[in-house]
């Protein structure tokens, strides 16, 4: 068997990516720039800090931070020393914060002044560190383990194989307690580089990087991407409607990642003229919006999409030269990936026919490894060396692949088998509409009620009949909601995913109240 090939590993990229681009800005971050030699400085300047502190190759170093310089910093220099990064969600607090404390088993954590207090609030035994990055605030606090961070003498820095963990990332717990993913090097570098090759990205080019870093595609689509390329990676605190195409235009930006909400909002948004002369050139959007025509030739930005998941990394993306044409399609599988589509009983599904995505690849590693200190989880996930996406797709006659929907969000009515997603498409075509999520609820005569959930577009005048009306012109009978509710604003993750399962137990919830006044 041959050796793992050490140059595809986080350290290695860092080290390649200072000597070819030592003076170009590597990371931008409002006002503050960083190159790529001054990056690479700086992250063993942080290594030194974690070797001091006792920490060893293949220990857990917790990372809670904003978007900034400081992130990359932490995480390269953890990926140099053979640290594993357990990035944190910062909106996490209290007993979902203190989840992935104690479940990572991670010794220290990196940490910043604003989110000190919720770490120390929940700190189990086992977290004897807390290194933070404003050090006179972290000198102010009465506790021996908690450090300001001093960078000084740089760490030892450790040669790594592709196979050597990297990373332990935690879902966004959309439907229940996160689970902890464990991520090899090379696959998160795979992840990074097709993501890099779907926006034919190069050293030439700037990388507006709107989501956060603890997100997947925030850490490795595009900062990971633009350490593999040399790309200038601009970071923002957080995506802004209203500042999106201002802050793109000011840095000049070329290419850019999108959740699909973020462009749906941006579609629905009043025109703003810092979008008439933008400078972007390419965008991945996951999902695509079913207003994609009319979105690329508004904004004059060439927009394409992919699958990817922690689980399964980037396995399906458009062909190179190809175009989307529609809303569902995210293209074949990539090099290397092989892709079954399976149906409830175990068979493969035919062409049209929806089945639940599996993924196979030719190297070991570059799918998930496995849910941290979760057998039972893992068992689920890896059947016969086929991960489980969870997701349905179909495939067409020309071997495209359609995505049908999340498999915990299909519903089924009346016998016959909704998606979620196809109700949702029609409800967003109002031209009312902004947004909307469609959830199942138990129901006392059918399997399930379609519960739909809207927000209307500012000063509209939206009634239920109007919505019921509309997916009833354009979808069968029984994909008409039961139920439509007006909302302000949807529960939503810090990446902008909406946290269905909270609208599902608002919807049960409310049931529970009008049933038992009824029985009153």
């Amino acid at each position: 068997m041959t050796r793992p090939n050490l140059h595809r590993t986080l350290g290695a990229v860092m080290t390649r990516a200072a000597t070819l681009w030592p003076d170009k800005t590597a990371v931008r971050f409002r006002g503050e720039t960083i190159t790529f030699e001054q990056l690479h400085r700086t992250a063993l300047q942080f290594l030194g800090q974690f070797q001091e502190a006792g920490l060893h190759v293949g220990d857990a170093l917790l990372v809670m931070l904003d978007n900034g310089i400081a992130f990359p910093q932490v995480t390269v220099g953890a990926g140099l020393g053979g640290l594993v990064s357990v990035p944190v969600n910062t909106e996490y607090r209290g007993e979902m914060l203190r989840h992935i404390l104690t479940h990572s088993g991670g010794r220290a954590i990196v940490t910043s002044s604003r989110f000190l207090d919720r770490v120390l609030d929940v700190r189990p035994e086992t977290l004897r560190t807390i290194l933070v990055v404003d050090a006179d605030h972290a000198l102010a606090v009465p506790d021996p383990g908690v450090r300001p961070v001093h960078l000084d003498a740089p760490g030892d820095p450790i040669d790594r194989s592709e196979l050597d963990e990297v990373a332990i990332m935690y879902t966004s717990g959309t439907t229940g307690r996160a689970k902890g993913g464990v991520i090899s090097e090379r696959h998160a570098f795979e992840y990074a580089h097709n993501a890099a090759e779907i926006l034919e990205l190069s050293d030439d080019d700037i990388y507006f990087a709107p989501l956060p870093l603890f997100h997947i595609a925030g850490q490795w689509a595009a900062l990971y991407a633009c350490l593999q390329r040399g790309a200038t990676c601009v970071l923002t605190p957080k995506f802004s409607v209203s500042q999106f195409w201002t802050d793109c235009r000011d840095v000049r930006a070329t290419k850019t990642f999108l959740l699909g909400a973020m462009a749906q909002f941006l579609h629905g948004a009043p025109d703003d003229p810092a979008a008439v002369d933008n400078t972007l050139e390419r965008m991945i959007v996951v999902p695509l919006i079913d207003e994609l025509d009319v979105f690329r030739r508004k904004f004059g930005v060439a927009v394409t999409t992919c699958y990817a998941s922690t689980e399964v990394n980037l396995p399906l993306a458009p062909s190179p030269g190809s175009a989307v044409s529609n809303s569902t399609g995210v293209g074949r599988p990539v090099d290397g990936f092989t892709v079954r589509l399976l149906r409830e009983d175990g068979t493969e599904a035919p062409p049209g026919t929806p089945g639940e995505l599996c993924v196979r690849h030719d190297s070991a590693g570059v799918l998930l490894l496995r849910y941290h200190r979760d057998p039972a989880a893992t068992a689920k996930l890896i059947v016969d060396g086929w991960h489980h996406s969870g997701d349905s797709f179909a495939v067409d006659e020309h071997g495209n692949y359609h995505f049908v929907d999340r498999l915990k969000d299909a519903l089924r009515k009346r016998g016959e088998n909704i998606s979620s997603f196809e109700v949702e498409s029609e409800i967003r075509s109002h031209p009312m509409v902004v947004e909307c999520a469609v959830v199942g609820v138990a129901s006392s005569n059918t399997e399930q009620d379609v519960v739909a959930y809207v927000l209307p577009s500012p000063g509209a005048d939206l009634t239920v009949s109007q919505i019921k009306n509309h997916v009833a012109m354009r979808a069968p009978k029984f994909m008409v909601p039961d139920e439509v509710h007006f909302v302000a604003s949807f529960p939503t993750t810090p990446t902008g995913k909406i946290q269905k399962f909270k609208l599902r137990e608002a919807a049960e919830s409310t049931r529970s109240t009008k049933a038992a006044r009824s029985e009153a």
